[in-house]
């Protein structure tokens, strides 16, 4: 995989999965155009972390796109097997302290004490040729005992409701990919 070019030393990590009765190629559209902030929890909890109402973008817009702006870069994307984000930053400020500037090579190349760099991919793997297996997986690595000690603190506090944004996520395109995968099926019939 992808994310272990980019981030195979890490002092944490969260992954989590869900079975979809779609092809990979049905699963993979399906993420690549989904709004995050289309998803209620991920706009209820990045409204609770910034205190600015998050909405969903009223325009469709591929995940490259979307990620302008926002701190993420996009460091792979392996059609109808991985889609890899890197960012890097102080996460356990208030404002998350982004590098916002932040390009591939900056984020291999990225060490600086005191911050932490995560990489966060979703995988998709084939079951059969209409059964997929979504998978997303984020590591962290802190660069100093510092960053190490404040990021420890901050997901402790953040991890379920990051478990929670996971989850909803690979759900929300388990039903967006059933969905487009039936309407398929009842047009061949």
């Amino acid at each position: 995989m992808k994310i272990d070019e980019f981030l195979s030393d890490y002092d944490f990590c969260a992954s989590y999965g869900v079975h979809i009765s779609a092809s990979p190629s049905v699963v993979y559209e399906r993420l690549f155009w989904l709004d995050f902030n289309d998803v209620w929890i991920v706009r209820l909890l990045e409204t609770a972390r910034t205190g600015k109402l998050v909405s969903p973008s009223r325009l469709a817009t591929s995940l490259s796109q979307r990620l302008q702006g926002t701190g993420f870069v996009m460091l792979a994307e392996v059609p109808n097997e991985e889609l890899l984000m890197g960012i890097a930053g102080r996460f356990w400020r208030p404002d998350g302290g982004r590098c916002l500037d932040l390009t591939v090579g900056d984020f291999v190349n990225f060490a600086r004490p005191g911050y932490a760099k995560v990489a966060w991919n979703f995988s998709l793997r084939a079951d059969s040729s209409e059964e997929t297996v979504l998978s997303t997986e984020t590591r962290t690595k802190c660069f100093g005992p510092a960053a190490r000690w404040k990021f420890r603190i901050y997901w402790f506090l953040i991890y379920p409701f990051s478990g929670l944004i996971r989850k909803a996520l690979l759900n929300r395109v388990k039903s967006d990919a059933e969905s487009v995968s039936s309407k398929l099926e009842i047009g061949n019939v």
